[in-house]
Formats: structure tokens, C-alpha cells, sequence
């Protein structure tokens, strides 16, 4: 059957990121897709953060057993070989099946040398990812020579899209790697989810019973940040100026919680250790609004947010939604879906 193994050129490219949005892309196409993660290092037993998310994208998704295959070190010679011997034993299902790239903390040269002979055992196409400081593309040719269909730059900053639209691509073309498409950087992919925040802030969802799907509301992702302080025009219009938004107020201003809940709020975030009263608790139930309480003041919860970037993962089905969508815009389907069954 068809496979389509996604490598990364480094560490944290994104082939998580482009492996999900793929499936999820060719799932909407009619195609019947698994999506799998064949090896990673660094790690001596399940569970696999990728494979637990791959199971929550596709419930019906069926791995082949036994993957991933997890190891402590990076595989010698003969270690690989066990490794190759195992996924050659694989019946891969009917349908399309996407590879997520090896994961682990290891160089870009053993990555690539990874990679390269899964792809191979696999009999797969390859899609490399590339951040635009991976390997060298001379490397990623020889490593997948006769299967790479192509490379995506992903997540590039807009004030590097220029080199990356004419630089970097005219540096794989040079090797005979076609770029399949330049992946801009988008605030939604770089978002955090409401359970997320709650965990690094330590705060507690106060209205879990008032939501109809508690896990899903605290898995709504969170674009912007805005406090609820002084300001002279009406709260609503502030409020309003930003959607997918968390806000942090201190538990004891209902005037601003209230105008909060009339926008588009993913969450509350109630500082000084006050609860809300009763009319805004029923509001935010009407509005399936979590509300989270912490009792640290409003500007130790601001200071708090500072390192909340770190916790940032693509493990959300609503960034494997978005990422499909910006493969549709920014790439080239045709090459993308190629291997796609009919």
C-alpha cells in the first residue's frame, strides 16, 4: 500500500505538524489514511505522546503493531537492523499511511541516516521538512536519493519569507529537490490550549460542571492574552478587538468578566483567589465558557505567563485542522496527494 514517510531535516521542523495536517488534508479528500510513527530514540517504553495523538485525530487509526518501536540510544549498525527487522514484519493497512519522522534529541546527520533507511525498508515516498537551518540539502539528497518528493520550509517568520521564497529554495533546487510549498508561521499553530495555560498557572477550572465536554472546551486553543484592567472605552469594544482569547481579571469584577463573556473568550482567568458570583458563573455556563481560579494577584499571574511559550505542542486536533489548510493554500496539492489511493 501506499506510504508516505515524513522526515525532518532537524530537530523540531515539524514533522508532527505536517504528518497530521497531511492525513487530516486526504481524510477530507476521501482517502482512507493511517497515520503511524515507526521509531524513536531517547526513550526505553511507550506510551508516545505522537501515537497517543495520532489516536485521538483518527479513533479509528490502527497502527501496525508493535510501533513505534522505541530505543535508549541511537541504533549502531546491528541495533538498526533489529529495528529494520521488525518493521519489515509489518502489515502496514489498506488505504495510505503516513510515517511521522524518528523523534527524539539526536543530530541532524543521524536523523537523516534514520530516516533515510526507514524510508527505505518502507518502500515509502519521502516528504522532507525543513525549518531552513536543517541539513544541508546536498545530505538529504544522497540519504533519500530516488524517493524524496520534495521538501517544505515550514514555519517561516514574515520577515524571512523573501530568503526563504528564493535562497533557500534555489539551494534545494540546485540538488534536484523540488520545494513543495513555504509554510509561513501563523499565530494559531504557535498557540497554547486552555488546559495548557490552566496547568502552567496552576489554576483550577472552577465551572467544570457546567460544561457539556469539559476536555474538549479546555482543549480550545488560545491566540491572544488580555488583562481586564482600567481602560476608558466600554469593555466590550476592548474585549471585542480579539478573539480565541484568554483573559485574566481579578475574581472580583463582574463588570469585566461580563464583558469578557461577550466576546469571544476561550477562557477566564480569575486571579486573587475570589470566585465569581453567581450571575456571571451562569453566564459563562450559557456561554460554555471555562472559568479558571488562582489565587496569585493578577500581576504575578501576568509574570507566570512570560515562559508559558515552552509548553507550546501540536498535539491538538484543531492545529492538525489548521496545518491541512495551510498545506491546501501554501503547497503544491497535486505533488502533495500523489500517492493518494484513487
Amino acid at each position: 500500500m501506499p506510504t508516505i514517510y515524513i522526515a525532518g531535516g532537524s530537530s523540531g521542523a515539524g514533522t508532527t505538524a505536517v504528518a497530521s495536517g497531511l492525513a487530516t488534508l486526504l481524510e477530507r479528500k476521501g482517502s482512507e489514511v493511517t497515520l503511524a510513527k515507526a521509531l524513536r530514540v531517547g526513550f526505553s517504553a511507550p506510551p508516545d505522546a505522537d501515537a497517543a495523538f495520532h489516536q485521538s485525530l483518527f479513533p479509528q487509526n490502527a497502527a501496525p503493531a508493535g510501533w513505534p518501536t522505541s530505543v535508549e540510544h541511537v541504533p549502531d549498525a546491528s541495533a538498526l537492523d533489529e529495528v529494520i527487522a521488525k518493521l519489515k514484519d509489518a502489515n502496514l493497512p489498506q488505504g495510505i499511511t503516513i510515517v511521522d519522522g524518528v523523534s527524539g534529541d539526536i543530530s541532524d546527520t543521524e536523523r537523516i541516516r534514520l530516516d533515510g533507511a526507514l524510508a527505505q525498508v518502507l518502500d515509502a515516498t519521502v516528504i522532507l521538512v525543513s525549518n531552513g537551518t536543517s541539513a544541508p540539502p546536498e545530505q538529504v539528497a544522497q540519504a533519500f536519493a530516488g524517493r524524496l518528493i520534495g521538501a517544505i520550509i515550514n514555519s517561516v517568520p514574515d520577515h524571512a519569507m523573501h530568503q526563504a521564497a528564493t535562497a533557500i529554495t534555489a539551494s534545494f533546487e540546485q540538488q534536484g529537490i523540488a520545494v513543495l510549498g513555504v509554510i509561513p508561521e501563523t499565530r494559531r499553530m504557535l498557540a497554547l490550549t486552555v488546559g495548557e495555560i490552566a496547568e502552567h498557572l496552576g489554576a483550577e477550572l472552577i465551572n467544570a460542571a457546567a460544561l457539556k465536554s469539559p476536555d474538549e472546551r479546555m482543549g480550545e486553543l488560545v491566540e491572544y492574552f488580555m488583562l481586564g484592567g482600567l481602560f476608558l472605552d466600554k469593555g466590550a469594544y476592548v474585549f471585542g478587538r480579539r478573539e480565541n482569547k484568554a483573559v485574566i481579571v481579578r475574581g472580583d469584577r463582574p463588570d469585566l468578566q461580563m464583558a469578557a463573556l461577550d466576546t469571544s473568550t476561550a477562557c477566564l482567568i480569575l486571579t486573587n483567589g475570589k470566585t465569581p458570583i453567581q450571575y456571571i458563573a451562569h453566564h459563562a455556563g450559557l456561554r460554555q465558557t471555562p472559568m479558571m481560579a488562582t489565587p496569585a494577584p493578577t500581576l504575578e499571574t501576568m509574570e507566570k505567563l512570560h515562559s508559558i511559550g515552552d509548553r507550546g505542542s501540536v498535539r491538538s486536533t484543531h492545529k492538525a485542522q489548521c496545518f491541512a489548510e495551510l498545506l491546501e493554500v501554501h503547497c503544491n496539492l497535486e505533488a502533495l496527494t500523489a500517492k493518494a489511493p484513487n
